[in-house]
């Protein structure tokens, strides 16, 4: 019989064997001991984005839980190929479907942008809210699939800035970008994906990218490539080519 898999819960702390019991947060302990039926004595997996796992035995102490770490072991499931997925902010859960299954597949940054045809420009704290949102889906994202590093999703800004200033300066260290636009007669897999190079893919929301953004993007160095004969959603988009990636230059049939 299979045993049931041990939780993992990500914590933004130093961890050693030798520490003291480390308080879990209120939230994570509520979700151990309520949602998963944990308790004292059982055995869970820390991590904190140093790339190891932490295994670590529960205690309680009153209302509180504690963790008490035993043991530290390497966790080898980062992908060797560095990819940040650009995604034009879309509406309803959208967005939190294309964070969610990219952290799974390997993603390494998310960036968010706004695009002509995303939601409107978020101020203020509704912008914080957001971005906390979206952080909180990668971290659920990263203990779910065993990864022991965190991708940062970066907080939202306008594409034609990200392509003036962060775009550029990847580019000049020989980053490759990706752009889907149906009416490009050039296939992904026409091309060379360089393994050692930062990959950057841009996707459009609901209704897509204007021509003048797909041009705006080939201008500044993206290669504009279509994904098959059919049209994704936004959604979907976003996976499908990470793991064309993964596949074509990553680990995905490691």
């Amino acid at each position: 019989m299979k045993s049931a898999r041990i939780p993992r819960v990500w914590i933004e702390i130093e961890l050693t064997t030798e520490q003291t019991p480390i308080e879990l947060p209120k939230r994570t302990a509520h979700h151990l001991l309520t949602v998963l039926r944990t308790d004292e004595g059982s055995q869970i997996e820390l991590f904190n984005g140093d790339g190891n796992n932490y295994r670590a035995v529960l205690e309680r102490q009153g209302k509180k839980l504690l963790a008490s770490v035993q043991s530290i072991s390497p966790n080898n499931t980062e992908s060797s190929l560095q990819c940040t997925l650009v995604q034009s902010i879309s509406r309803g859960d959208r967005m939190d479907t294309s964070v969610q299954k990219c952290v799974e597949l390997g993603v390494t940054h998310i960036q968010p942008v706004y695009s002509k045809h995303s939601i409107p420009v978020l101020k203020g704290s509704r912008a914080e809210r957001k971005h906390e949102h979206w952080q909180a889906i990668a971290i659920s994202a990263a203990e779910q699939s065993g990864r022991s590093v965190v991708p940062d999703v970066f907080m939202p800004q306008p594409l034609n800035q990200w392509l003036k200033e962060t775009w550029q300066q990847a580019m000049q260290t020989g980053a490759q970008g990706w752009v889907l636009d149906p009416l490009s007669e050039q296939s992904l897999n026409s091309h060379k994906i360089q393994r050692t190079q930062k990959q950057m893919i841009l996707i459009g929301p609901e209704t897509g990218l204007e021509p003048n953004e797909i041009e705006a993007a080939t201008r500044s160095g993206f290669t504009s490539v279509r994904f098959g004969v059919r049209i994704l959603r936004t959604e979907t988009a976003g996976p499908a080519v990470l793991t064309a990636l993964q596949t074509l230059a990553g680990d995905l049939l490691a």
